[in-house]
C-alpha cells in the first residue's frame, strides 16, 4: 500500500482535495452516529422528563451523573444557539444536513481519487510503453509479446482499480473508523479502550489474507500473460495453424492455459471471499463483547440510554468500514502484485544508450569500417570473432554464408541494435558510439526479410515516421521500387488501408512497399537483409531493375542467397562461424574453390543455369 501511496503523491493537488473531502466524510459519518444519543434522550422525552431522569441517576448513582455530563454535541447546540428544549425540533433538520454533507463529500472524495487513479495510470502506462519502445533488440529477443501486452493492459488496469477506487476506500474508511472511535471515546473511555485492545484480533487475520492474496494475485497475472501470448501467436500465425490443420491442437493448449488461469482465480476468489465475512465475524464477536460490557455500564449509571444506543450504533457502524477496508485491501494487495510486474520491466536498464556528450552524426558519405569487432549474445557463446573490414562510399558489399554464420548480426551492429563486446564500428571515421542514436539510424535504410507493415494506408506505410511528405515524393519512391502501378489499381490508391501487417497485399507487393519506404528515407547507407527472398520471378526482376540504379548512389550491405543480387557486388564477405574466411569479388572467389564456391555450387548453380 505504501508503494501505491507513493504513486498517488505525484498528483498532490487532487490528492489534497480528496483528502480534505475524506476528512469531511469521516466528520459527517461520526456525527451521524453520535446523533443517536439525542434521538433517544431528547426525541422521546420532554425537558421535564429529562430533568427527572437526571435527578434519579444522581440519586441512584452518586458521582456518576451520566445523563448530565457534557457531550461533544452540546458544543454543536451551543454553536447553533439551540436551547435544550428545542433540540427535538431542530434534530430532523440536522440529520438531513449531516446526510447531505456526507453524500456531497463522498462524491467529491470518490471523484478526486478516481481522477488521481486515471492520471497516475496514464502516466504509468505511458512510461512503461516508452521504456519498452526504447529497449534494445536483445530485450525483445527474451520477452514475449503476450506478456508485455498483459503488463501494459491487464496489470495496469488492476493498478488503476486499486488507486482510483480501493485506495479511496482505504483512506476514507480509515478516517471514518477513526471518527467513530473518537465518538466511542467521547461516550465512554473504558469501553473504547476495550475495543482498542481487541483490535489485533481483526488485524492479524487481515495480514494473513493479504499475503495469500498477493501470492495468488501474482500467479494469476502470470497465467493471464500466458493466455495473451498464446492468443497473439495463434492469431498472428493463423495461416500456419490452418495450413497444418492444428486448430484442435491450439484449442487444447488454450483450454489448458485457460483452466490454469481459472484454478488460480478460484483460489483467489476463495481467499478474497473468505476474508470479508471472516473479518465481519471477528468484528461481531468484538462487538458482542463490547455490548455486554456496555449493558453493565448503563445499569451502573455511567452512561445514559442515549449514550448506550450511540455506542452500540458506533460498534455496529464499524462493521461497514471494516468490510470495505478488507475488500479494498484485497484489491490493493492484488494490485501490488501487478505493480511488481510493471516495475520489473521498468527496472530493466536500456542496454543501448547514448554516451554522455554524444553529438549528432553529420551527413555522411558512407565509408564504413569494422575494427576487430566481437559479439556474444551470451558471455559463454561468442558469435563474432575479430570482424574487420572497410567499405568505401557508394560500394556494395555482400555477406554470404550458411545459416547461423553471423551475417545478420554483423549488420545489426551497424545500426546499434546490439552493442559489440569488443572492437568498434566507424562511419566516415566516427565511432558510432559517440553519436546520438536518432542521427545514426536516420542515415541508415533497412529492408528485411521479415516484412513489417502497419494497419495504415499505403501512403502512411511508405512515409512511415516522416511528417508532411508531399505525395510527389511518395509516388517517386513507389515508382523506384516498382510498386506505383499496383498501388494505382487499389480501390483508393495511395489512401487504401492495407490491413494488419499488410495482409490485404501479396507478399511481393508488401516487400516492394517496404523497399519504397526505405527509399523515401533516402539514406546514404542501405541494408538489404534477404530483401528479395520473398519475391516471385517477375517481382524480383522489377526490384533488381530498381536496385541496380539505387545501389550505385549509396553504400549498400546485402545479405542474400540469390546470385542475381550479389554477383555484381564490389566485395563479397564469406562468413563462417562468426569469422570472415574469404573476401573479394564474385569471379575471384569462384576461382578459389573455397567455401564461396561450395555455396555457389549448392545454392546458386541452378539460378545460373536458368538465368537469361
Amino acid at each position: 500500500m505504501f508503494r501505491l501511496l507513493k504513486l498517488t503523491l505525484h498528483e498532490r493537488k487532487y490528492v489534497a482535495l480528496a483528502f480534505l473531502a475524506t476528512v469531511f466524510v469521516a466528520l459527517f459519518s461520526s456525527t451521524f452516529v453520535y446523533l443517536v444519543q439525542p434521538i433517544i434522550d431528547n426525541m422521546w422525552m420532554n425537558p421535564a422528563q429529562q430533568a427527572e431522569q437526571q435527578q434519579r441517576m444522581v440519586n441512584e448513582h452518586p458521582g456518576t451523573a451520566a445523563a448530565a455530563k457534557t457531550r461533544l454535541l452540546d458544543l454543536l447546540w451551543r454553536a447553533l444557539g439551540v436551547a435544550p428544549e428545542d433540540i427535538r425540533h431542530v434534530l430532523p433538520w440536522v440529520i438531513l444536513g449531516v446526510l447531505f454533507g456526507k453524500s456531497l463529500f463522498t462524491f467529491l472524495s470518490s471523484f478526486f481519487m478516481k481522477a488521481v487513479g486515471n492520471k497516475i495510470v496514464k502516466t504509468l502506462r505511458d512510461q512503461l510503453y516508452k521504456h519498452i519502445l526504447y529497449q534494445s533488440t536483445s530485450f525483445y529477443d527474451a520477452a514475449t509479446t503476450g506478456d508485455l501486452m498483459s503488463r501494459l493492459t491487464n496489470d495496469i488496469d488492476r493498478i488503476q482499480q486499486a488507486v482510483g477506487t480501493a485506495m479511496s476506500d482505504l483512506v476514507e474508511e480509515t478516517f471514518v473508523m477513526v471518527g467513530i472511535l473518537v465518538v466511542m471515546l467521547a461516550i465512554d473511555v473504558k469501553l473504547a479502550l476495550m475495543a482498542f485492545v481487541l483490535t489485533p484480533l481483526a488485524v492479524l487475520p487481515m495480514a494473513a489474507f493479504s499475503r495469500q492474496l498477493k501470492k495468488q494475485g501474482r500467479r494469476s497475472q502470470i497465467k493471464m500473460a500466458e493466455i495473451y501470448n498464446h492468443v497473439y501467436e495463434t492469431i498472428s500465425g493463423h495461416r500456419i495453424v490452418k495450413a497444418f490443420t492444428t486448430e484442435p491442437f491450439e484449442l487444447r493448449k488454450f483450454l489448458k492455459a485457460s483452466w490454469r488461469y481459472f484454478r488460480i482465480n478460484l483460489k483467489l476468489a476463495w481467499v478474497s471471499s473468505l476474508s470479508s465475512p471472516f473479518m465481519e465475524l471477528v468484528g461481531g464477536f468484538v462487538g458482542a463483547f463490547i455490548l455486554w460490557i456496555g449493558s453493565k455500564r448503563i445499569s451502573a449509571g455511567y452512561i445514559s440510554a442515549g449514550d448506550f444506543a450511540a455506542f452500540a450504533m458506533a460498534v455496529f457502524s464499524l462493521f461497514t468500514p471494516i468490510k470495505r477496508l478488507t475488500r479494498a485491501q484485497n484489491v490493493v494487495v492484488q494490485a501490488t502484485a501487478c505493480l511488481d510486474r510493471v516495475e520489473e520491466v521498468l527496472k530493466v536498464p536500456l542496454q543501448i544508450q547514448e554516451r554522455p556528450g554524444a553529438f549528432p552524426l553529420p551527413p555522411v558519405q558512407g565509408r564504413v569500417r569494422y575494427e576487430a569487432v566481437r559479439f556474444a549474445y551470451r558471455p559463454d557463446r561468442p558469435v563474432l570473432h575479430d570482424i574487420s573490414f572497410e567499405v568505401e562510399p557508394r560500394q556494395t558489399v555482400a555477406l554470404v554464408g550458411f545459416s547461423g554464420a553471423g551475417k545478420t548480426t554483423i549488420i545489426n551492429l551497424l545500426a546499434r541494435f546490439y552493442e559489440p563486446t569488443a572492437g568498434r564500428v566507424l562511419i566516415d571515421g566516427i565511432d558510432i558510439h559517440d553519436v546520438t542514436l536518432p542521427s545514426l539510424r536516420s542515415q541508415i535504410g533497412l529492408v528485411t526479410q521479415d516484412i513489417v507493415l502497419f494497419n495504415d494506408s499505403v501512403r502512411g506505410n511508405i512515409a512511415y515516421g516522416l511528417d508532411d511528405v508531399p505525395i510527389e515524393r511518395i509516388q517517386a519512391a513507389a515508382e523506384a521500387a516498382e510498386c506505383h502501378r499496383f498501388i494505382t489499381e487499389l480501390p483508393k490508391g495511395y489512401d487504401t488501408l492495407i490491413g494488419e501487417r499488410g495482409g490485404l497485399l501479396s507478399v511481393g507487393q508488401r516487400q516492394r512497399l517496404a523497399i519504397a519506404r526505405a527509399l523515401l528515407k533516402n539514406p546514404p547507407i542501405l541494408i538489404l537483409d534477404e530483401a528479395t527472398s520473398s519475391l516471385d520471378s517477375e517481382s524480383e526482376r522489377l526490384i533488381q531493375k530498381a536496385l541496380a540504379k539505387i545501389m550505385r548512389d549509396r553504400t549498400t550491405f546485402v545479405i542474400a542467397h540469390r546470385l542475381s543480387t550479389i554477383r555484381n557486388a564490389d566485395m563479397i564477405l564469406v562468413i563462417e562461424k562468426g569469422r570472415i574466411v574469404e573476401s573479394g569479388p564474385h569471379d575471384k572467389l569462384l576461382r578459389k574453390h573455397g567455401i564461396y564456391r561450395m555455396l555457389y555450387d549448392l545454392q546458386f548453380a541452378q539460378d545460373e543455369e536458368i538465368a537469361p
